[in-house]
């Protein structure tokens, strides 16, 4: 950005802001409208899809993402929380009592976790500021919290697993009984009132069943994503949302145009299928047409 007191030391000519002495010529827009309409409603969609402008790692850590890449998952109560310090893999260490097992076979009732967590300044910082997500922010967990944990062993932790597309499947891998939370604490949900631990259950219980337990059918699962974008609540209905958006981008099998007509989804999801997917699919099929 130019300073006024440059611009007003500046000469223009031509279309061209020329900042003699500095060697600087910087090519001047003079067509300087305010946006239409129609830029002002893409960019209100844009901004209402799920976790626009949060770092890739929200939409990488949405439940149905993590059902794919997960080594267990699980339901415990936080026995003790232990600080880490100068140690690459995390901050803190979690001893949980499981209460249930939902995926893979874990050798005791009680396991110690790895994970990190930012410090609660960094949180009051971040509220003060007004940062967004702050409801999928976080905190770093107290003895007696619950808590479904999606878990990884430290030769997944070491890897990188691009679960995105729909049929992505991770195979097995060579266990060393160290366990960490996926993606530092973003593998947590807190199952802190009676309507959050309904929902969040259900909602894994569900994931696991379409990702986790067999073949996978395209309509069972998105029939299983249609409804959760109505979860009361608001973790799970944008992590569906986001899971939606990955399934209707990378599984190009499904009929997209289905989903103009879903009452069950929201108008930006259906913008962005109208705008930017059904185009680029004909695209698509345009440029491998026309391949010699």
């Amino acid at each position: 950005m130019i300073s006024l007191t440059l611009a007003a030391c500046a000469q223009q000519t031509n279309g061209l802001l020329s900042l003699e002495g500095l060697g600087i010529r910087i090519a001047i827009d003079e067509d300087d409208k305010p946006p239409t309409e129609e830029a002002l409603f893409r960019r209100k969609m844009l901004d209402a899809l799920p976790y626009h402008a949060a770092l890739p790692m929200h939409r990488h850590s949405a439940l149905g993402q993590l059902s794919k890449v997960s080594d267990y998952i699980a339901v415990g109560k936080v026995v003790s929380v232990m600080p880490i310090t100068n140690s690459y893999w995390g901050n803190a260490s979690i001893t949980l009592k499981l209460e249930d097992v939902l995926l893979g076979v874990l050798p005791s009732k009680e396991i110690t976790v790895t994970g990190g967590w930012p410090d609660e300044a960094d949180y009051k910082v971040h509220q003060k500021s007004g940062g967004p997500f702050l409801w999928n922010w976080k905190l770093r967990p107290k003895r007696g919290d619950r808590m479904l944990v999606y878990l990884l062993d430290r030769t997944s932790v070491k890897q990188h697993w691009d679960t995105r597309g729909f049929h992505f499947s991770k195979g097995e891998i060579e266990k060393t009984g160290l366990l960490h939370f996926a993606w530092g604490n973003m593998g947590v949900r807190y199952l802190d009132t009676p309507e959050n631990t309904t929902n969040y259950l259900n909602a894994a219980r569900a994931y696991i069943r379409e990702l986790r337990d067999g073949k996978r059918d395209e309509e069972s699962y998105y029939s299983l994503l249609r409804t959760l974008v109505r979860s009361p609540v608001q973790s799970v209905r944008e992590d569906a949302r986001s899971d939606l958006m990955f399934f209707i981008e990378f599984c190009p099998s499904f009929d997209a145009r289905r989903v103009l007509a879903d009452d069950n989804i929201d108008e930006a999801i259906k913008y962005w299928v109208e705008h930017d997917v059904l185009p680029g699919r004909e695209q698509q099929k345009a440029d491998a047409q026309n391949e010699p």
